[in-house]
């Protein structure tokens, strides 16, 4: 028999890794619309400072030409500096804890309804394990969005 530990109450540790999950895709989605903002910003400053370079060049506009195709270079350059992964990490790891969310608070459910008894010991001891098991799911979860970070190992100073 599995007996909980002092204070232990599974429903509010369900709730609270259901909620805690949820911030965890909240930041997720944060960093994946400030990137795309970043991404799409830069690249339209570079082609718009491009085409007025171009168009002012054409119009004999040297001054403008040349403080355009500056802007244009100094967004090229910015753009190409900025670290990225490549693939979008940022909306897996969304996707795959909006999916954990889902199969936690179902799995939780049917723990509920066959073991009514908030302090049932077998409805503590599945709470303990599909904890063990969120555990490692989140472990799997920051492993690829660790390895997939361009910045890992680089230090400011």
């Amino acid at each position: 028999m599995v007996r909980p530990p002092q204070g232990f109450a599974p429903e509010k540790a369900i709730d609270e890794q259901i909620e805690d999950l949820e911030r965890w895709a909240s930041v997720n989605l944060r960093l994946d619309r400030n990137e795309k903002i970043r991404y799409w910003l830069l690249r339209g400053v570079a082609f718009l400072g491009a085409a007025g370079a171009a168009v002012s060049a054409g119009l004999l506009a040297t001054k403008g030409a040349l403080i355009l195709s500056a802007l244009a270079a100094l967004a090229v350059a910015i753009d190409s500096a900025w670290p990225t992964t490549g693939k979008n990490p940022s909306l897996r790891a969304v996707h795959d804890l909006r999916e954990l969310q889902n199969s936690l608070k179902l799995r939780w459910d049917k723990v509920r309804l066959a073991h009514p008894d908030p302090m049932a010991p077998q409805r503590v001891a599945h709470a303990m394990a599909m904890l063990d098991q969120v555990q490692a799911k989140r472990e799997e979860i920051g492993k690829y969005l660790s390895s997939a970070d361009p910045t890992q190992g680089i230090t400011r100073r």
